[in-house]
């Protein structure tokens, strides 16, 4: 008789560094399921910026401070909308069987995000969204505008956005998924719970790049990787990248209109700011619009960078071409074992990779096409801040 697999809880990750605020997550989420399973960006976030260190180094953290499973978010999702962000995270947590998902929310008012979810396939409401847009105003100051006709007492905030679509691609794969919202605590730049001290990651990123300490942020044992990471000088930004974006966004002048996020009219301007700028903050500055929020900006650099198009996005928000887990604690190993043996019609012809070993027998030419798309990002992530690759899952136990 197999025994009953263990009940398993799923978490969005970034982790751009670990911290206190990802600590008090990872507790929450322990108490809610016996195997925590985190989806994690890999070389590249949802901000539209490479991570600030490498994507095995923070798998490790991951795994050092809890995590039972850890799987990648490729960069064609990591780097998207927070729709397709949410419907590649969502669906690899699905197809590792949890039975639950916690992540932040400002507002903490779950059955209202619900209602939003509910709102938002109504057509009055996305007319008043596309006329908005009509008018030069970003999607996500839209957004809220429109919900405050309906909610006046409601803030949306990114988290809460974010949460609104997890909540939308729970329901597209149609999975019996319970979500649950965790109060974010920790605002943009500081707060304490307990004895901890608080930082956003972005604070966190600002204090490094200034030289600053940010030890009583970070857990011990991540601090440990990161300090290491930031001795050998081996933390990056946007900026750094910015000889490489140029060379595709001139390399790519009569096809930047098929680049993912790309309207008609931005590609003059993109090569335009690169023809004229060598200084990636004057060509920046002088790139933005009211239109274009700075993370969908820096999302559309990413997306030059790295070539994802409109007609990949296409495919990749009704398809997930693999699942690739980059490590595991004892207790992660064996739920996956079970799982994998007792879930084989569910999973059809996706593969959980552990390794590249036959890769060329295990996925489906579109498969191999997506993965060798994120394994060239990250060379290209390499090729400004060089790391070592693991070829097989890291154990930690």
């Amino acid at each position: 008789m197999e025994k009953e697999i263990k009940k398993s809880v799923g978490i969005v990750v970034e982790y751009n560094p670990f911290h206190n605020g990802h600590r008090y997550h990872l507790k929450k989420a322990k108490t809610v399921g016996d195997i925590v399973i985190g989806v994690i960006s890999g070389d590249y976030v949802q901000r539209g910026e490479p991570s600030i260190i490498n994507r095995w180094k923070r798998a490790r953290m991951a795994l050092k401070e809890g995590v039972d499973i850890v799987c990648e978010l490729p960069c064609f999702y990591s780097s998207q909308s927070a729709e397709l962000f949410a419907r590649g995270s969502i669906g690899i947590l699905s197809f590792l069987g949890v039975e639950s998902i916690l992540f932040g929310s400002e507002s903490d008012r779950l059955e209202e995000l619900k209602k939003i979810v509910d709102m938002t396939k109504e057509k009055k409401f996305q007319e008043e969204i596309k006329k908005q847009m009509e008018m030069g105003v970003s999607y996500p100051n839209a957004f809220n505008n429109t919900l405050k006709e309906f909610f006046d007492d409601l803030e949306i905030n990114s988290n809460d956005i974010l949460g609104i679509e997890y909540l939308k691609a729970i329901e597209y794969y149609g999975d019996n998924i319970e979500a649950l919202t965790l109060k974010r605590e920790g605002g943009g730049y500081y707060s304490e719970i307990g004895e901890d001290k608080i930082i956003s990651a972005t604070g966190i990123r600002k204090a490094i790049f200034k030289g600053e300490e940010v030890k009583e942020y970070i857990p011990k044992l991540s601090y440990e990787i990161l300090k290491e990471e930031i001795e050998k000088d081996k933390i990056t930004n946007i900026s750094k990248f910015y000889p490489l974006i140029r060379y595709a966004i001139l390399e790519k002048k009569e096809t930047l209109i098929n680049i993912q996020d790309v309207e008609t009219g931005f590609e003059k301007r993109l090569y335009e700011m690169a023809m004229k700028y060598d200084n990636y903050s004057e060509f920046f500055t002088n790139l933005l619009t009211k239109r274009y929020t700075i993370g969908r900006t820096q999302r559309i650099l990413i997306h030059i960078l790295l070539n994802i198009t409109k007609e990949d996005t296409k495919y990749l928000k009704e398809n997930i071409p693999y699942v690739r887990i980059m490590g595991f604690s004892q207790k992660g190993k064996e739920y996956l074992k079970q799982y994998l043996k007792e879930n084989k019609e569910k999973l059809g012809d996706i593969e959980i990779l552990t390794s590249f070993k036959n890769i060329q027998k295990k996925l489906n030419e579109k498969q191999l096409k997506f993965l060798e798309l994120n394994e060239r990002a990250s060379i290209i992530y390499k090729i400004i801040n060089n790391y070592e690759e693991n070829k097989i899952p890291i154990i930690v136990e």
